[in-house]
């Protein structure tokens, strides 16, 4: 009933430690005094009373609909009406000319990154709809800007500043289907597509940014600089027990004490909280063992979930904060999925809302941590980063697991659902499952003082800048002291449904280069450290090199028919030192 309980450590290990062995020993939660939520099952009334007006479209329509953009900027209008704490920003017009708004809540009301930063309050940032048939965490979403705005969790505006957008992928969200029940059971039979307008899957578009609306997304981000970044998704058919799961960034080359702090501190905390406040049990991103009984691992791979940058919510651990994905599963029915999402985020939000000075500092200290660890090491070469990474075992868990969940088309219909008395009601109980949920780094390079670009990468450095990574220009020749990579080979690898330039090569011994005025420095010394060495290292499991963001430059070069350096150079002082 932990995760990853082994790597807390003092009192607060001892404390979780007898807390879960209570648990486990008197407190099966598949029967607490407190009333659980199972399958189906949602609380009476739980959306509240409401105008006409603030009625979302599930709740208008009995939960058979989703949100069309238009409709949603109606909603935005009508709320506007009813609250003073609500502004309103367009972060992107999409490639058919849709607007993708984000509302953002505070109080007193704030309308520019340079005012919320002045109050002080820790901002919180909420993605729905990257995926368009994934759409309960985009409904959840309007469900909670209308409490903010207008219902019972005003107060939480006096201490936590509130952005959210719904609806992300427009163009996919408005590209209406007819679906075919893949996910599950009783979902809307009239949804959006998953990839934008341009067939691109804006979920991995977190190293690349290619796409319009990841560009619009990251310039929203750079600007407001949330706390806390959440994407909000649906899993299919799925056979584990929980009403919702939730991960955070794996990049091993992120900084740890953001990802180490919500792993230990922040995760076992909100669980408690939607158990308790909303009557639900949720537990990680992951899924179980298939086709066997009872399962005997418990995998973020077998999720589908990454230690790579291209997730959204891996990028956003890079720049040193809190990063939340969430996946409801399918076979619920689409009221119960946006409950989840609702009952999650709220006390999500609530958690902040406690604990954001504390989360501020240790973003903080990540910040400061990573510049100084450049400082002390990377003249020296003695500083290193991770370039790739795995998963592997955190311990043994407690599952709630259900034995099948088999499909079968309702009688008289061509709608696939869920076979009754399967993946419905309490689930069981398996003890001891290998929880294979830890990141761990498994290659590494060393970081450099600075990264410097001949004036031929000035898109690369563009994309540098587009990441919030700072660079500046060389007015004057210099000569700079490091490393050059000599590319041997490079060729394609098909990993996860993409062809990834892989480059094989080494590492020189340290020279003397000298490069023109025109050409683009990386000071290493700045919060953003991690990204840059993730992006530019010529070997990193999925940077710049590896999207094909500089095979342009590689093969203008002759990288592919003969040995060439590749244009980066790592050098060990900053030029002109």
């Amino acid at each position: 009933m932990g995760h990853n309980v082994a790597t807390m450590s003092g009192l607060r290990r001892t404390l979780a430690l007898l807390l879960l062995s209570f648990l486990a020993m008197t407190s099966d939660p598949t029967a607490q005094t407190r009333k659980i939520y199972w399958g189906d099952e949602v609380p009476a009334g739980w959306t509240g009373k409401w105008p006409a007006d603030l009625l979302t479209v599930p709740e208008r329509t009995n939960w058979t609909r989703t949100t069309s953009t238009l409709q949603l900027h109606e909603w935005i209008a009508a709320l506007k009406l009813k609250t003073e704490f609500l502004h309103v920003e367009t972060m992107f017009l999409s490639p058919l000319r849709k607007a993708a708004p984000v509302m953002i809540f505070a109080n007193p009301r704030v309308t520019t990154p340079a005012q919320a930063k002045a109050s002080g309050k820790p901002i919180v940032f909420l993605l729905g709809n990257i995926h368009p048939p994934e759409p309960e965490a985009a409904e959840a979403l309007v469900m909670l800007a209308r409490d903010l705005g207008a219902g019972s969790r005003k107060a939480l505006l006096d201490k936590v500043i509130v952005m959210i957008a719904p609806v992300y992928n427009v163009d996919g969200t408005d590209t209406f289907v007819t679906q075919d029940g893949g996910y599950g059971s009783v979902t809307p039979y009239i949804q959006g597509v998953r990839e934008n307008s341009q067939g691109l899957d804006l979920n991995r578009e977190g190293a690349k940014l290619t796409s319009v609306e990841s560009q619009g997304l990251i310039r929203t981000l750079n600007a407001w600089d949330p706390l806390l970044f959440l994407d909000g998704h649906l899993m299919s058919r799925v056979n584990h027990g929980y009403a919702n799961t939730y991960g955070t960034a794996t990049i091993p080359a992120a900084a740890p004490g953001p990802r180490d702090y919500m792993t230990d501190t922040l995760f076992p905390a909100v669980r408690d909280a939607v158990r308790t406040g909303f009557g639900l049990e949720v537990f990680t991103h992951a899924l179980a063992t298939p086709d066997t009984w009872p399962p005997t691992a418990w995998s973020h791979d077998r999720a589908a979930w990454t230690v790579e940058a291209k997730m959204l919510v891996n990028a956003y651990g890079l720049r040193n904060r809190f990063a939340i994905i969430t996946e409801t599963p399918g076979q619920p029915t689409f009221e119960r999925r946006i409950y989840a999402q609702y009952a999650y985020v709220a006390a999500l939000l609530d958690y902040v809302k406690t604990h954001g000075a504390e989360m501020q500092a240790i973003a903080k200290k990540a910040d400061d941590d990573t510049v100084a660890a450049v400082l002390a090491g990377a003249e020296q070469g003695t500083l290193t980063n991770f370039l790739d990474g795995e998963y592997r075992s955190a311990g043994t868990i407690d599952l709630l697991a259900y034995r099948t969940n088999e499909p079968m088309y309702l009688p008289g219909t061509s709608v696939l659902g869920t076979k009754p008395g399967t993946a419905s009601g309490p689930p069981e109980l398996v003890r001891g499952v290998d929880d294979l949920t830890k990141p761990v780094g498994t290659r590494t390079a060393t970081v450099p003082r600075a990264y410097v670009l001949p004036p031929m990468l000035s898109a690369v450095a563009a994309k540098l800048r587009l990441q919030n990574i700072q660079v500046t220009t060389l007015t004057a020749p210099a000569k700079v002291q490091g490393e050059q990579f000599t590319i041997d080979r490079m060729y394609p690898v098909r990993r996860a449904g993409y062809d990834m330039t892989t480059l094989d090569g080494s590492f020189s011994p340290v020279l003397t280069k000298e490069f023109p005025a025109g050409s683009f420095v990386v000071d290493m010394a700045q919060p953003m450290a991690n990204a840059a060495f993730y992006y530019l290292e010529p070997q990193s499991r999925d940077g710049f090199v590896g999207w094909g963001l500089m095979d342009e430059a590689l093969r203008t070069l002759g990288a592919g028919e003969r040995s060439v350096v590749y244009p980066v150079f790592k050098a060990r002082r900053l030029p002109g030192r």
